[in-house]
């Protein structure tokens, strides 16, 4: 992780750089070629140690974040017909924005890839607890509540002390209505947690075809609470606004 201070003289570097190659500040698509060709110059040339973890990343079947296309016209435009109508000029201000809306962009594409890679594969690999957890993430964010219930399921069944599991399963419940049963694995996470019996999410033996960027699920003692604290707010408004309605 790159320190804001870090960032920010990279950032200037990157703009003398640009002064001192470019005849002209003007903002064009041609301009943001160039910063993110610079951009890569000075990120080589001061993270060393970041290149050296990017070149040795282990190699799998799985999409890479990395594999990102930021010189591809279609990202370009994108970026282009985000800022123009703010910058005409290429600024500090304006080189930190580019970099800002491609890592937004690069993110949104990698999901894109990496959300069709987790759903054709979990189904090839029914037993993996790893796999059936991500599949879990990415199907309870594209809101197939049932499915997501069904995978998280078969990760608890190879290990049960999860509290990400556990968490994970009471947040599927939850959004199918069984509140009760929900908080019941709340509880059970939060058990996990104050105990410090937690087992965390394990890999198994398909490392080849686990994504090196997964999208994980992050609990804590505090979010357990936070969503008890909802849960209990959802109980009072059923028995006492909703419930009298029906009866």
């Amino acid at each position: 992780m790159i320190s804001k201070s870090k960032l920010q003289k990279s950032i200037q570097e990157i703009f003398t750089l640009y002064t001192k190659r470019n005849f002209t500040l003007a903002f064009t698509l041609e301009s943001i070629y160039d910063i993110f060709e610079i951009g890569n110059e000075v990120f080589m040339k001061n993270n060393p140690e970041e290149m050296d973890k990017l070149a040795n990343r282990p190699k799998n079947k799985a999409p890479d974040i990395f594999d990102d296309e930021p010189f591809s016209f279609e990202r370009t435009f994108e970026i282009y017909s985000q800022l123009s109508d703010q910058y005409t000029e290429i600024t500090p201000e304006l080189i930190e924005k580019v970099f800002e809306l491609n890592s937004q962009l690069a993110w949104r594409d990698y999901r894109e890839r990496y959300d069709r890679y987790i759903l054709e594969l979990y189904r090839k690999y029914p037993d993996d607890e790893y796999i059936n957890y991500l599949s879990t993430v990415v199907l309870f964010d594209l809101k197939d509540y049932s499915e997501a219930l069904r995978c998280i399921n078969k990760s608890l069944a190879s290990n049960p002390s999860c509290a990400v599991y556990t968490h994970l399963k009471a947040k599927c419940l939850i959004q199918m209505g069984e509140f009760e049963t929900a908080r019941t694995y709340l509880y059970q996470s939060l058990f996990l947690l104050e105990l410090m019996q937690d087992n965390p999410p394990r890999k198994g033996t398909n490392k080849e075809i686990y994504p090196n960027y997964p999208v994980d699920f992050f609990t804590s003692i505090d979010q357990i609470r936070t969503d008890l604290r909802q849960l209990d707010k959802v109980d009072t408004l059923f028995k006492y606004q909703l419930l009298p309605l029906i009866d």
